[in-house]
């Protein structure tokens, strides 16, 4: 007799896709299982797995808390370079990006202080900025890949949040001039697809963003091998 659940999970080793954990308390179990999630026995956790869209059955366990945005598969990086603005060398400096991702959004606009809301799934690529948290194994993988990447305070904004520095002297690299200045590196005039490279990277799991995101700038950006 087959496994059902076991060949679910093979499937998922097989196929290299990576689900939310969920926080699911034991009286629960029952529950969240009814509604399409699955235990994964190597972590002992209860999981949303990839082909389930709506995501908001599943609120009350969802552990994101103040992160309001998850980011599920591909998981992508922006990577582009600018001149500092202080000693004029070029430097690296990147954002976070998604494809696939779901944010929570008013339930009702016209009532926004009834402080319902739902996880809306995003419509159109987009790049992240003025990071103020992620979840802790994207927080690393992003200082590991980029170490330039610091938690920064702008003197512009009175605002502290991770940031590009540079590479050379160390000094911010803002994200008003990266991705909201035209003509900045994830804001450019004329978009070329040399400047900016988008590239996916590995994690084992689906994980939680807060920041800004959003924006025209990024509709002409080339996104299309992630979009499959």
């Amino acid at each position: 007799m087959t496994n059902n659940r076991f060949s679910l999970f093979s499937c998922y080793k097989l196929n290299q896709t990576m689900p939310y954990i969920l926080n699911v308390p034991f009286a629960d179990k029952d529950e969240v299982k009814a509604l399409g999630a699955y235990w994964l026995t190597e972590i002992k956790k209860w999981i949303i797995p990839d082909h389930i869209e709506d995501i908001n059955r599943f609120a009350k366990w969802i552990p994101a808390g103040r992160l309001d945005c998850i980011i599920r598969k591909p998981y992508l990086l922006a990577k582009a370079t600018r001149i500092c603005w202080k000693c004029g060398q070029k430097t690296p400096v990147m954002a976070p990006a998604a494809v696939n991702y779901y944010h929570l959004e008013q339930v009702d606009e016209d009532d926004p202080e009834g402080g319902e809301v739902a996880w809306v799934k995003g419509e159109n690529p987009t790049l992240f900025s003025y990071l103020q948290s992620a979840d802790l194994p994207a927080m690393e993988y992003f200082k590991k890949v980029h170490p330039q990447f610091k938690y920064s305070f702008s003197k512009a904004i009175q605002f502290s949040y991770w940031a590009n520095t540079c590479k050379h002297c160390g000094i911010l690299q803002g994200d008003f001039e990266l991705h909201d200045e035209p003509g900045g590196p994830f804001f450019p005039i004329a978009y070329d697809p040399d400047d900016i490279k988008i590239v996916a990277f590995q994690l084992d799991y689906d994980y939680a963003i807060e920041g800004e995101y959003g924006g025209e700038q990024f509709e002409e950006m080339d996104f299309s091998e992630f979009m499959k």
